[in-house]
C-alpha cells in the first residue's frame, strides 16, 4: 500500500522559489522532486534509481550520474521536502498569535475569556491540520520517513534536529503566552500531537477523522491553557 495517494497530491512546480537554473541544476531539481513523490509513493525500500528516473521521465543514467549512491539521493530529498516545509508560512500559528496580541494580558487571566479564547484556537488549529492532510499529503509523508529513518542512519539527525527545531520555535512563542516556565515542553508536546495526528490520517484522505482532530486539537490546546 503506498504511503500516500499521490494521484491527486503532485509537488506544484510554483513551490519552488523563482530564480533561474542551469539545465544541470534543472535536472538534478527534477530528481529530487521525482524522488519525494516516489518516497511518499513506495516507502524507502521502494525508492530506487529506476523508480525515480522512471517516474521522472528520465533516463537512468542521469539519475545515477547526479547521484550515485542511492542513499545520498534519499538524503538530498529528505533535506528539499524539509525546506519545502519550512518555507510554507504557517497561518494557523500565524494567526493564533494575532488573536492573543489583540487581547489584554488582564483579560486572558479571565476563566471566560480562556474559554473563548481555547474554542476559537482549537477550531483554528483543526482547520489548519486537515488543509495539511488534504493539501500537503506528500510533504508529511516524507516527513514522517525522514523521522523513522534516523533510527538506522544516524547522519540524519542532524538534518532533524534543524528540522525540528525550526518548527518548534513558533509554538514555544505560542505556549509563552500561558506559560512563562517551560514553555519549550508544552511546545514539544503540542507540536508532537499535531504531528502525529496529521501522519495518522494520510491513508484516509478521503474520509478524513475530523472529529477525533477537532477533539484532540481542543484537549491539547486546553490543556496549554490549562482551561478545563
Amino acid at each position: 500500500m503506498p504511503v500516500v495517494d499521490i494521484n491527486t497530491q503532485k509537488l506544484a512546480e510554483n513551490e519552488l522559489p523563482i530564480k533561474r537554473f542551469s539545465k544541470g541544476e534543472i535536472t538534478r531539481e527534477k530528481i529530487l522532486i521525482a524522488a519525494i513523490e516516489v518516497l511518499a509513493l513506495n516507502g524507502i525500500k521502494g525508492t530506487t534509481h529506476r523508480a525515480i528516473a522512471s517516474h521522472a521521465d528520465l533516463q537512468l543514467s542521469l539519475t545515477t550520474y547526479y547521484f550515485k549512491d542511492i542513499q545520498e539521493l534519499i538524503h538530498h530529498a529528505f533535506r528539499l521536502n524539509s525546506e519545502r516545509i519550512l518555507s510554507r508560512t504557517d497561518t494557523f500559528l500565524e494567526a493564533a498569535f494575532i488573536v492573543l496580541t489583540d487581547i489584554e494580558k488582564s483579560e486572558l487571566r479571565k476563566t471566560i475569556v480562556k474559554e473563548k479564547l481555547c474554542l476559537k484556537l482549537s477550531k483554528m488549529a483543526c482547520e489548519h491540520l486537515i488543509e495539511n492532510i488534504k493539501h500537503q499529503a506528500i510533504s508529511l509523508a516524507v516527513e514522517q520517513l525522514m523521522l523513522t529513518e534516523i533510527q538506522v542512519t544516524p547522519v540524519l539527525r542532524v538534518l532533524v534536529h534543524e528540522h525540528e527545531s525550526v518548527q518548534l520555535l513558533p509554538y514555544e512563542q505560542l505556549c509563552q503566552f500561558f506559560n512563562k516556565i517551560n514553555p519549550q515542553l508544552d511546545a514539544k508536546i503540542m507540536y508532537t500531537v499535531f504531528s502525529q495526528l496529521q501522519y495518522g490520517q494520510l491513508t484516509k484522505q478521503i474520509s478524513i477523522d475530523s472529529e477525533l482532530i477537532e477533539q484532540t486539537t481542543r484537549r491539547i490546546i486546553a490543556w496549554v491553557m490549562s482551561v478545563k
